[in-house]
């Protein structure tokens, strides 16, 4: 095969099961996020080797990736994030330092490092942007106050996880020269900077520099232009990719253009993001799932550990705030979802000597699972009739 059939023919597959699959899936009420990641399991290099992917094919599930956090950004509303700070740190904080100790606590128990224990502390504080803007959706929680509060407080607490690993991993393997504090001071003040002039330039290109023929796809073009500007900017300043994407879409959710807001969205859905979450899948081996058994006792403590930090000090920060008994639960459910951060940050730490195979195989566990369940627990506690 030429090198076009070898990149359409994947594209195809991944495609055509992510638009019959969900489908056939929809009575059992599996979210259309997991079923494209089981797909990927199951076809790809870990499975039966059916798909494999190639640089082409990466390169779509980036701009999978890329889309879904820059459309996830476009349809938070600021002015209710504001109005929420108050609930939003107490839900970041007890979400955050809860699983934070309990992921110290397990690995240190066991007769790892203090450095270790931490790292896996600080994995346990991190959680899946990606695959909880979906859910969200797929819920119908998007949308609604409590699904913007909790979509927040987990970006929050990814914002924090990557902070904290990153200043782990700088003394490791230094992204930097400059000092911490100035190198963080430059990327607060790039952010600053950004929310100031972006949304300018942005109305001025649109209300004055296209002419009225071709002045949707000009605007398009220009969107996509200053997304992939920004994002290059901060790869430079060592930010992930899910954090700029997502700044991008906030700061220009400010910008009144829903026709153009609404094709981005149509093109990015419609073909890029399936492509990620399939990929994700191909990234993840169910057969690790035959070492999880009553021996490994490590493994069952972390699995358990997350699991349960995470949904009950969601339960516990959503009563603080005064959400009710269900809402809580939607942000513990949402929560426990651990897959890109924590498998990226696996591979790093594993690659530095700071865990073991055996903590390398409870975390991709923990991924696997909280990645299945997460997403359909949510969608049954939404589905599940109100008492009230």
């Amino acid at each position: 095969m030429n090198g076009a059939e070898v990149t359409l023919i994947p594209l195809f597959i991944i495609l055509l099961l992510g638009l019959i699959v969900p489908e056939l899936f929809k009575k059992l009420r599996i979210p259309f996020v997991t079923c494209l990641i089981l797909l990927g399991a199951i076809l790809g290099p870990n499975g039966v080797n059916y798909v494999q992917s190639n640089e082409a094919i990466e390169l779509f599930g980036f701009l999978g990736m890329t889309f879904l956090m820059f459309m996830a950004g476009l349809e938070t509303d600021i002015g209710k994030l504001k109005k929420l700070k108050s609930k939003l740190v107490t839900m970041s904080l007890l979400n955050g330092l809860i699983p934070f100790v309990v992921g110290i606590a397990i690995t240190k128990s066991f007769g790892y490092s203090w450095l270790t224990s931490v790292l896996i502390g600080t994995i346990f504080i991190s959680s899946s942007v990606a695959v909880v803007v979906p859910s969200l959706k797929s819920a119908g929680l998007f949308k609604k106050p409590v699904g913007q509060l909790i979509l927040s407080s987990v970006l929050v607490l990814d914002i924090i996880s990557l902070v904290a690993l990153s200043v782990i991993f700088q003394k490791l393997a230094p992204i930097t020269q400059l000092p911490l504090p100035l190198y963080f001071t430059i990327i607060i003040l790039s952010i600053a900077g950004l929310f100031y002039l972006l949304p300018k330039i942005t109305r001025y290109a649109f209300n004055k520099r296209f002419s009225a023929r071709g002045r949707y796809e000009s605007q398009i073009r220009f969107v996509i232009v200053t997304l992939i500007a920004v994002l290059v900017y901060f790869s430079v300043l060592g930010v992930h990719a899910i954090l700029a994407a997502f700044i991008v879409g906030l700061i220009l959710s400010v910008v009144e253009s829903e026709h153009i807001f609404a094709q981005l969205h149509t093109l990015g859905y419609g073909l890029f993001v399936p492509i990620f979450f399939f990929i994700v899948g191909m990234e993840m081996n169910l057969k690790i799932l035959t070492q999880f058994n009553a021996g490994n006792i490590l493994m069952i403590a972390i699995v358990l550990g997350l699991i349960l930090s995470k949904f009950l000090s969601g339960i516990l920060a959503g009563r603080i705030i005064k959400l009710n008994w269900r809402e809580s639960s939607f942000f513990g459910a949402s929560s426990i979802i651990q897959i890109t951060t924590t498998l990226a940050v696996t591979y790093v730490a594993a690659s530095f000597g700071l865990i073991d195979q055996a903590l390398v195989n409870a975390i991709i566990i923990m991924s696997v699972i909280t990645t299945i369940i997460g997403p359909i627990l949510l969608k049954n506690l939404v589905k599940k009739p109100s008492k009230a």
